[in-house]
């Protein structure tokens, strides 16, 4: 958990550097893009280290939100009249891994296998890049929502699948 802080917290000044660096040997747009691709590359390790934590915290089920937000802010101003991000998106998908992870952390760690879809999901809406038009968006956000849904659904019938093989078994 903590070192999923430490990429995000170091992030910001590594990406400065980065493109500080290319906009002096470049230009400024090579600068900005590779300050904004080592934010981006960041986020997403940060992301990654939380999902593999063997124990997850509170600060761990919250982070994507926190990150989406970040980088939500970080883009708008670029994105205004281009539609290069879709900020309504990004925190979305975020807002829905925050809610598998929630439901990870409150079960001790068992159904990580479900959060494929959903970090998946949320690194793509992270992406600077956005097909025109809104259909990408939701098409990707109403799978999550339902792949979200379906794990729900499971994990709160588990323990009563679980029971009704363990009554059987005493039974023989």
């Amino acid at each position: 958990m903590w070192k999923s802080l430490l990429v995000v917290v170091v992030s910001a000044p590594l990406s400065i550097a980065v493109g500080l660096v290319l906009w002096v040997a470049q230009s400024w747009r090579a600068g900005l893009i590779a300050c904004f691709a080592t934010f981006a590359v960041c986020l997403v390790a940060a992301t990654l280290l939380a999902f593999f934590t063997r124990r997850l915290t509170l600060v761990d089920v919250f982070l994507p939100v926190l990150f989406s937000i970040l980088w939500s802010l970080v883009l708008v101003p670029f994105s205004l009249g281009s539609d290069l991000f879709t900020a309504p998106a990004a925190i979305g998908s975020g807002m829905l891994l925050t809610w598998c992870l929630w439901r990870v952390y409150h079960e001790g760690g068992e159904g990580r296998k479900w959060l494929i879809v959903p970090i998946l999901v949320y690194i793509y809406e992270m992406l600077p890049i956005n097909i025109p038009g809104l259909f990408d968006d939701y098409f990707a956000i109403s799978g999550d929502l339902a792949c979200v849904l379906l794990y729900q659904l499971m994990a709160s019938h588990r323990r009563q699948f679980h029971d009704a093989g363990t009554a059987n078994l005493n039974l023989q």
